[in-house]
């Protein structure tokens, strides 16, 4: 049967990692994938028992925790479809979006027990209550409000049974609501298919950062910084297949691994070949081979990255040989080449798997916020290993840097607020951060110079700085870079294998390279529309399949797109267009600013000024002809601010956005 591919990736993990695996480190918690296993199931029966049902929806409200993950992977084993709460919102935020979204339940911490009491009487369809207090795993100490049931009474005297419900690529894996930063927050519905698709493009674009299969011949196993940085974050992806390599055998063999697609999404053939002493993997097809595996994909591409799990227990070894048969009879499956190779990777069903590439991941922003979430369901269906959640509820950068060291992580996301904040932390420098292999940003534009202190700090990662939207699941497109001298400020790389792109003017023609337009997409990865608002989603979703991103950007000659910014921000001064990122990012380079927003005043003579609200650092004081003097020179005159509004701070979102309709609404008024 068709489970949730979510809740199979868990399925999977659970019953044939080694037992001792954590899923989720949590401060001094290492919940292991079989007890993370147990509490969803027994979770899941206690929801279907209060009349959960595929296809209804089901909210709650929790910081990054163990909790979050459980609930999410909960709601889809039962075919319904969760829908996280920003935990920033006030009452009318979250009586709006448990009206809109037709939840039927609500499961909540009881640090937000003083709001559910003030919306619970305008919520009719909410048929249950759960609060969640007390310590994970352990039975409460207190009777629950009258009304409300307890998280972990519900888990404790639910049975474990695995539910059984069919669920399909197309049905609804999340509605999740989007920041609302210019209006009501609108709910996105991204199926499954959506995730997967945006997960095969994703690992699609890594595998086309190997270098070519024409430098079979070369001797070194990396020719510059940037190759030994992708070899080293993508060496895990041949899971068992490495213990080939380790046979002496081997030296001089070539190894090629196929993936056939019936996607739009290229997955491009991988080939292997031992280097001074480690495997070297490269794009491409080879002249000749050794030992030759193609793999044709099914609707889900995880079903072949799950063949390196079952080998890590005896009960996974014998379920893995039937499978692997039934494959090969219906030619999904093959294997060619030498008979000895053959024979060789066929002994390996029976050999115990290296743990080394057993990866951790730290997300650091909201779960609320696709692209963190999207990050964990891409490291849940496709790598092997431990997420790892800070405790702290707000961003702390010694508690981020101490993590890394500590539980030794290899994949991280923070938002450029967040990076910021963390490379400049006057502790970096005492940390041991050389296992990151992929540092990974996003949600918003960070600055070369930014970039850079990354590589610098970051000495062994990659930095991934991908781009894209909610309504996109989430990622388009993606610049990666192993050296600061490959750091180019505003570029967002290349679009993905699988999206198309095209970047039009205000009548919808396309425009030349090097020319501002707005950028449109097409995808399987585009969600299904917007939650009961047909008219917002025919705004933004053309009837030929285009969606409508709002990004002003432009396409260089090399194909990186360049975001110069959101459409509905650029100022008009006199005729003249302003685009205030370009503002922005002269005037963070003044050594006494700490932080710049550029917004558009009401002006009779000029249509729009432009004027800067600004955050000094701390100490510091400034006039405003001094920062307004600071351009001169580095920007075409009537682009400088014409006046200054100093702060001391700016309002941003829980993903580190600064608010610039909150910015305007606050600063934005005529000087009287």
């Amino acid at each position: 049967m068709n489970r949730s591919p979510f809740y199979q990736s868990l399925r999977l993990r659970a019953k044939y990692f080694p037992p001792e695996t954590p899923s989720v480190i949590f401060g001094d918690l290492r919940i292991t994938w079989k007890e993370q296993f147990d509490r969803v199931n027994r979770l899941a029966n206690a929801l279907s028992k209060m009349g959960l049902k595929k296809g209804d929806k089901c909210a709650f409200l929790f910081h990054n925790c163990p909790e979050f993950l459980e609930i999410n992977l909960a709601i889809q084993a039962l075919g319904a479809v969760p829908v996280p709460v920003n935990y920033r919102y006030v009452k009318n935020e979250v009586e709006y979006l448990l009206e809109n979204s037709d939840s039927i339940g609500f499961l909540f911490e009881d640090e937000f027990l003083p709001l559910v009491k003030e919306v619970r009487g305008s919520l009719p369809k909410i048929q249950f209550y759960v609060i969640k207090t007390g310590a994970y795993g352990h039975k409460p100490t207190v009777a629950p409000p009258p009304g409300l049931l307890h998280y972990e009474e519900l888990i404790r005297n639910s049975s474990p049974k695995e539910p059984r419900v069919e669920v399909g690529l197309d049905d609804l894996a999340v509605l999740m609501y989007t920041g609302g930063t210019t209006g009501r927050s609108k709910g996105v519905m991204l199926t499954y298919r959506n995730f997967i698709a945006n997960q095969q493009q994703i690992t699609s674009l890594l595998l086309t950062l190997l270098p070519p299969v024409s430098t079979i011949n070369d001797p070194v196993y990396a020719r510059n910084e940037s190759e030994r940085k992708i070899q080293g974050g993508l060496n895990a992806l041949l899971g068992q297949l490495a213990l080939l390599f380790e046979d002496p055998a081997m030296e001089g063999k070539i190894l090629v691994v196929e993936l056939q697609s019936d996607s739009s999404t290229v997955i491009p053939p991988i080939t292997a070949i031992m280097k001074e002493g480690k495997v070297k993997l490269m794009t491409g097809l080879p002249e000749k081979s050794d030992l030759r595996i193609q793999f044709k994909l099914g609707d889900n591409f995880s079903e072949f990255l799950e063949l390196s799990i079952y080998p890590y227990t005896l009960a996974g070894k014998l379920a893995l040989i039937p499978k692997i048969l039934k494959l090969q009879f219906s030619g999904r499956f093959k294997i060619s080449g030498q008979l000895g190779l053959r024979l060789k990777m066929a002994a390996l069903n029976f050999r115990n798997p290296p743990t080394v590439d057993f990866v951790r991941a730290l997300p650091a922003p909201p779960f609320f916020h696709l692209a963190s979430y999207a990050l964990w369901l891409l490291f849940l269906c496709n790598q092997k290993g431990t997420t790892v959640i800070p405790l702290n509820q707000s961003f702390d950068p010694p508690e981020v840097l101490d993590l890394i060291e500590k539980e030794k992580i290899t994949w991280t996301f923070m938002v450029p607020t967040q990076w910021k904040k963390l490379v400049d932390d006057p502790g970096i420098d005492q940390h041991d951060l050389s296992s990151m292999k992929i540092a990974l940003t996003g949600a918003a534009l960070l600055s070369d110079k930014y970039k850079k202190k990354m590589l610098l700090a970051f000495h062994e990662a990659l930095l991934v700085d991908a781009f894209g939207q909610t309504e996109m699941a989430p990622v388009t497109t993606a610049k990666v870079d192993g050296d600061a001298e490959s750091v180019r400020d505003r570029s967002v790389g290349k679009l993905l294998s699988g999206v198309e792109a095209k970047i039009v003017n205000e009548t919808g023609d396309p425009v030349k390279d090097g020319e501002i337009g707005e950028l449109l997409y097409k995808s399987a990865s585009l969600m299904k529309g917007y939650y009961k608002d047909q008219e917002k989603t025919d705004q933004v979703i053309t009837s030929d399949g285009w969606f409508r991103s709002g990004d002003l950007a432009y396409r260089a000659p090399d194909k990186e797109i360049y975001v110069v910014e959101r459409k509905g921000e650029c100022i008009n001064s006199g005729g003249e267009k302003i685009f205030p990122l370009e503002v922005e990012d002269i005037i963070h380079a003044h050594p006494k600013v700490a932080d710049i927003c550029i917004i558009g005043v009401p002006d009779e003579q000029w249509g729009q000024i432009v004027r800067a609200v600004v955050v000094l650092k701390p100490g510091e004081t400034a006039a405003p002809e001094e920062i307004i003097d600071f351009c001169k020179d580095k920007i075409a005159s009537y682009k400088k601010p014409r006046q200054v509004v100093f702060v001391e701070g700016l309002p941003i979102s829980p993903i580190g956005k600064v608010l610039r309709a909150k910015i305007k609404e606050l600063y934005g008024q005529p000087l009287a």
